[in-house]
């Protein structure tokens, strides 16, 4: 039971550390699109988080085709949109 237990553990570490990894490199991907867009546009509004969230997701697809990187760009504006709507992540 002890054995188990440890191993059990330390696969939720390795895993825990794997989908931290992905965040990281989705938060930087989207956090760079979005400064990008803003400064493309001179304008500070929802666009951008939209237009962000769709490089990243054409971007973290890249290599699976066009096909995948419309969907990702599709699929990552909308998270991006709704998530602008619910007014999350707003420190006004």
């Amino acid at each position: 039971m002890k054995e188990q237990m440890r191993r059990g553990m330390k696969e939720v570490g390795t895993q825990s550390r794997s989908w931290g990894k992905n965040l990281l490199v989705i938060g930087a991907v989207f956090s760079c699109t979005e400064c990008f867009v803003e400064k493309t546009r001179g304008r500070s509004d929802k666009w951008n988080a939209i237009g962000g969230g769709c490089l990243t997701g054409g971007i973290l697809a890249a290599s699976s085709g066009p096909q995948a990187m419309a969907i990702g760009c599709a699929g990552f504006a909308a998270f991006s949109a709704a998530i602008d709507a619910l007014g999350i992540g707003h420190f006004d």
